[in-house]
């Protein structure tokens, strides 16, 4: 008689979980992000930036515009290329929640995940055993958002809930009950 063996990581793998974005939570981030370009678009019109001040026009129309362009490209992306936003299987997790997702990351390189609240939203956060290993593997600017994490007191890796359709307290019992990770507190 032959066995079957499943190989860890593959589809197969009776471990895999893929969870999406919430189509209903990318439609209003991309409607959202349509409103703040047209709202940078009005603020930097000839007549209306008379009446303001120049911070107000930067900030609204110089930097808004190509900061929520980005964002409402990145959810209509989402929409329509509907791919996982984090995976997980019995080798480890792919982080595609957010558009400086992390990657790829074995359970071994896992020290502990954190679910915390950041300016309203719930977030979870992943903190790697070597993060300097970590970061090699990321591009620069991940490597930028990563650091800059760790500056605001913030785990490196963040997955937040508005990018995924299951709750975090949820996915963090899970995380630890079926992969092992530790769970520390959060604020």
């Amino acid at each position: 008689m032959v066995s079957q063996h499943t190989p860890p990581g593959s589809r197969a793998d009776p471990h895999r979980l893929q969870l999406y974005a919430s189509r209903t939570k990318l439609i209003l981030i991309l409607l959202g992000s349509i409103a703040f370009v047209v709202l940078g678009v009005w603020l930097g019109y000839y007549d209306i930036s008379r009446r303001l001040e120049l911070w107000q026009i930067v900030l609204g129309s110089y930097i808004g515009i190509p900061f929520f362009g980005a964002c409402g490209l990145f959810a209509g992306y989402r929409l329509v290329r509907r791919r996982p936003a984090l995976e997980l299987d019995s080798i480890g997790m792919t982080d595609a929640a957010s558009a400086v997702g992390a990657g790829r990351l074995r359970w071994e390189e896992v020290d502990h995940a954190v679910l915390y609240k950041y300016s309203g939203q719930t977030m979870l956060g992943i903190v790697p055993k070597d993060l300097d290993a970590v970061l090699l593997r990321q591009s620069a600017f991940r490597r930028f958002v990563m650091r800059s994490n760790l500056a605001l007191g913030c785990p490196p890796i963040n997955i937040p809930q508005s990018g995924l359709s299951m709750n975090l307290a949820e996915l963090a019992e899970l995380l630890r009950t079926r992969h092992g990770v530790r769970l520390t507190e959060g604020s």
